[in-house]
């Protein structure tokens, strides 16, 4: 759940807050591949386990954290819940971090020898 913020410390830096809340989503790799999965769809907690190769609960725990961050949006149809990305941009966002260290990640690999220190 997102923590509030005293109004002492300006909207400004209230939103920081909020902002450095909200990233700790992506501060984990399940979470991540799960973002990544929700992103190609709607997906229910036990298909989002059977495809990651996770436990239920552990799919389920993640996925709180997701949702009380404002993350993702649940749909429930009789005992099954259905997770999808509550806005487009959280998920262009993951991608964009992803291509920029693949980039590095490339840079490095190419660079010479002394170019790493």
């Amino acid at each position: 759940m997102m923590q509030p913020c005293k109004e002492s410390n300006g909207p400004e830096s209230c939103f920081f807050i909020r902002h450095a809340q909200f990233c700790s989503v992506f501060s984990d790799p399940n979470r991540l591949r799960i973002m990544f999965l929700i992103g190609e769809g709607e997906r229910s907690v036990s298909d989002m386990a059977q495809t990651l190769g996770l436990s239920m609960p552990h799919v389920s725990q993640h996925l709180r954290v997701m949702r009380d961050k404002g993350c993702l949006n649940v749909r429930r149809e009789g005992r099954a819940s259905f997770y999808r990305v509550s806005n487009a941009k959280f998920l262009m966002a993951a991608r964009l971090v992803r291509e920029g260290l693949a980039e590095i990640m490339r840079q490095g690999a190419n660079a010479a020898p002394d170019e790493h220190q």
